[in-house]
Parts: C-alpha cells; sequence; structure tokens
C-alpha cells in the first residue's frame, strides 16, 4: 500500500510541475504531500503488522486534503504584458505626410488644429505577435508599418493639412475632419469611414467593404470611391458643386433628390452635374449599391 501511494505522490507532483505552478500555496501543498509519504514509509519498517482501517484512514486522510488543495489552488502562470507603442514626430507646419501601413486592424485618422507641427501615434496590439516599426525618413515623412501576423489598432492624431496615405489588409479605416489629400485602401474586408472632410483630394478603395463619405467636396477637388462588392453611402451639402461619373456592373443606384443636371443615364451608369461642376467626383462599384443624398 506505501509503495502504491508514493507512487501516486509522486504522479501528482509531476502533474503540477508540468502545470507550471508557482503559487507558493502549491508548493506547500507539494512538500505535506511528500512529508506525508515520507513518513508512511518510514512507519512502515518499524510495523510489522498491517495496519488497521482507522490507522490507514488516518494516514491517507491528510494526504487527501494536501492533494485536494493543490488541485484546487488556482494556477497561475506568468504571462508578459504588452504595452502600446507610443511615439510623436515634429513635422513642417502646413506640410508633412503620413503613411500606415497595417496587416490586420484599424487605422484611426483624427485631424486637429491644436498642434500644426506635431504627429502623434499611438499603436495597441490586440493579439497574435506582431512588429511595430515608427521612423521619420530625411525627408520629413512619418512612417508606420506592421509586420506579423497579429491584430494591431493605430490612432494617429496629425495636423488637418498632412498628405495621408493609409493601407490595411484586413480592418478599418476610419478619417475625420481632414483638409490634405488622402489615400486609404483596404485589401480585403473592412469599411472605410470619411467624416467631416474638406480635403481636394480624395482616394479610397475596398474589396469588400464599404465606403461612406461625409463632406464637402471643393474647387477644383477630385474624389475617387471604388469598391468592389461594398455599398458606397455618399453625402455632400445641398450647395455642393461637382461633376458625377456613377457606374455599378450588378449594384443598384440611388440618387435621392439631390439637383442634378443629367448628361449621361443609362442602367449602372450615369453622368451628371450639380451647379457648374467645379469638381470631380467619382462612384465606381461591381456588385455594390451606390447612394448620393444631401448631408443634413
Amino acid at each position: 500500500m506505501v509503495k502504491w501511494v508514493v507512487k501516486w505522490v509522486v504522479n501528482v507532483v509531476t502533474v503540477v510541475t508540468v502545470l507550471n505552478v508557482v503559487n507558493v500555496a502549491n508548493v506547500v501543498n507539494v512538500v505535506n504531500v511528500v512529508n506525508v509519504a515520507k513518513w508512511m514509509k518510514a512507519g512502515s519498517a518499524e510495523r510489522s503488522q498491517p495496519a488497521s482501517t482507522s490507522d490507514r484512514l488516518a494516514i491517507i486522510g491528510p494526504l487527501v486534503l494536501a492533494v485536494f488543495s493543490i488541485l484546487a489552488t488556482p494556477v497561475v502562470r506568468s504571462e508578459a504584458k504588452t504595452q502600446p507603442v507610443s511615439r510623436s514626430f515634429q513635422i513642417t507646419p502646413g506640410g508633412g505626410e503620413v503613411e500606415v501601413i497595417n496587416q490586420i486592424g484599424t487605422i484611426r485618422v483624427i485631424s486637429t488644429d491644436s498642434k500644426p507641427d506635431r504627429v502623434s501615434v499611438r499603436a495597441k496590439r490586440l493579439s497574435g505577435g506582431s512588429n511595430i516599426s515608427t521612423l521619420q525618413s530625411p525627408t520629413g515623412k512619418v512612417v508606420v508599418e506592421v509586420s506579423g501576423r497579429g491584430t494591431v489598432e493605430i490612432e494617429i492624431v496629425v495636423p488637418a493639412t498632412v498628405r495621408l496615405d493609409l493601407l490595411t489588409y484586413k480592418g478599418d479605416i476610419a478619417v475625420s475632419n481632414h483638409q490634405g489629400q488622402i489615400r486609404a485602401r483596404i485589401v480585403s474586408d473592412g469599411d472605410i469611414f470619411f467624416t467631416g472632410l474638406r480635403s481636394s483630394n480624395v482616394e479610397g478603395r475596398c474589396h469588400y467593404g464599404n465606403i461612406y463619405f461625409r463632406g464637402e467636396p471643393v474647387t477644383q477637388g477630385g474624389y475617387l470611391l471604388r469598391s468592389f462588392s461594398g455599398q458606397l453611402d455618399v453625402r455632400f451639402p445641398t450647395s455642393a458643386d461637382f461633376k458625377l461619373a456613377v457606374s455599378t456592373h450588378q449594384g443598384g443606384l440611388d440618387l435621392g433628390d439631390f439637383p442634378l443636371r443629367y448628361d449621361h443615364r443609362l442602367r449602372g451608369i450615369v453622368e451628371a452635374v450639380a451647379g457648374v461642376g467645379r469638381s470631380n467626383v467619382y462612384l465606381q462599384t461591381q456588385e455594390g449599391n451606390i447612394r448620393l443624398q444631401r448631408l443634413l
């Protein structure tokens, strides 16, 4: 019986070791189990008669309690906490360029006039292993690049006039209150959100996702929004002045009650003018719907 108990104790200790037990209470419990086993082995050498049932219970009882204490104590594993990457770069007021390349995750750009010479970057790893690189080139261009297959959320605060070049393979892109040139691309899944824009040049491309545009086309501006199977939802002020070219192969068109003069209108293809046509707007999908409405 003693040999069986000792073997059982060894097995328990082995399991605890495999589980990487580092809790002090568990270590104490393991020591208690081993001490009980040693006491049983020493006592067996002194006894010439087999132990009675009550003696066995008196021996096994503390042993069982000690083992159950081990099993009931939570296992604590050491886990490194990943800190967000946070950096700030100085740029020339009124200019500058920011390029962001993400693998999986959101890119969010917030424009402000409060710091015209400063770009602030904050990147947070949400899952997996990723390497986040932030640097500034000799020309002053700020580059944020993520490599690896983990999910990373990137937030950038920029002056409203900087040029933006944004790319993510999977995830959303959101730009708000911006006035500089914008290029935003999503390779696979994800939506693009443009809100409060007064940019003179905006390009948004995605494959499966939707593109939402809320802003005002400015004089001599160019706007290209393209999605393969997603929806284009565009809203301009009633006073917007632009030339419109719309095309979709299998999607639907909803141009609402916008005051347009149609130059060409066939199924899936529209060319029209609002005002005198001071800017150019191109909306294209293969399978998705296109909607143009007044911004309230």
